[in-house]
């Protein structure tokens, strides 16, 4: 299991840098069928950027090994092609993973805004300014106050939206950061700026993000995930966008994503036992795709 592996290597001063949401549950075989990505996959890259090489069995039997501990092979970069097939082009039997050594100094900070525009501006403005943050995490309303309900860490119910950020590297360059992305904040309408005071309160603000689509049980039985990327600077209309055809349909929806590279998680919420749901939430998220698409983006 991915954390198992980043727990392992904590104490001896390393982590495996792909953390997807699902990373108490999701396996290193599973990262790399899937190149997973994550909430720090903004500064660090997904999968592919993480994995030396795979010892695969191939569909006629034959057992290879893309990559190298040393060097990539001469050639195709056979791995990379591997990495994200879902398991299409072979069966994973042994990974060799590229470990990252833990930065020495963290900053995390939550801002709280009052609408999903004003947070997906600042995630906009940041990058603009040349700051590259470890990740930076945007939830709406609906989602915060699920997440709150279970973690109980202090997320703001009455916040429009929520704006999750980290530095990491040498701690001067941290502070600098950190105080950089406040400042922008607040320039784009933040209505409170707060800094993780431990290790413990950093990880549960961390828990609360990585388990916000479990927490939408609290809201509704069923949910329909999409995932797509669209331009940063495209965020913000998008969002309204996703919010217009959820009203449209006459359907809840909540967002959650890594806002840092553009990238949408919005959740569709509904009861499988209603009538005729199913059809609504299909073209619903059609349009949504649709939308993503028209703004210049991909599905990822």
């Amino acid at each position: 299991v991915n954390l198992d592996l980043t727990k392992h290597l904590t104490p001896l001063g390393y982590h495996f840098a792909p953390d997807p949401s699902s990373q108490q549950v999701c396996t290193i075989g599973g990262n790399v069928g899937n190149n997973s990505g994550g909430p720090h996959c903004l500064a660090y890259g997904v999968t592919n950027a993480h994995i030396l090489a795979i010892e695969v069995v191939l569909a006629d039997s034959e057992i290879v090994t893309l990559g190298g501990l040393d060097a990539e092979p001469p050639g195709y970069d056979l791995r990379g092609v591997f990495i994200g097939g879902e398991g299409m082009l072979g069966i994973t039997t042994k990974v060799a993973v590229r470990i990252t050594p833990n930065p020495p100094s963290v900053r995390t900070l939550l801002l709280s805004f009052d609408t999903p525009r004003d947070a997906a501006a600042t995630v906009s403005a940041v990058i603009a300014a040349g700051i590259v943050p470890a990740a930076m995490e945007v939830m709406d309303q609906g989602i915060t106050i699920a997440v709150e309900n279970y973690v109980n860490v202090g997320y703001p119910r009455d916040a429009g939206a929520v704006l999750l950020a980290e530095v990491d590297g040498l701690p001067d360059g941290v502070d600098i950061d950190a105080q950089r992305i406040s400042d922008i904040g607040r320039q784009h309408g933040a209505t409170d700026v707060r800094q993780a005071a431990s290790d413990e309160e950093r990880m549960l603000l961390w828990k609360g993000r990585k388990t916000a689509f479990g927490a939408v049980a609290q809201i509704a039985p069923n949910y329909y995930l999409h995932d797509t990327v669209v331009p940063r600077s495209k965020l913000a209309d998008t969002l309204e966008e996703v919010y217009r055809i959820a009203d449209e349909h006459d359907l809840a929806v909540v967002n959650v994503f890594h806002a840092g590279d553009g990238n949408l998680h919005p959740l569709l919420l509904f009861n499988g036992q209603e009538p005729g749901i199913y059809d609504r939430v299909h073209a619903a998220g059609a349009k949504i795709v649709e939308a993503s698409l028209a703004a210049g983006g991909v599905l990822s």
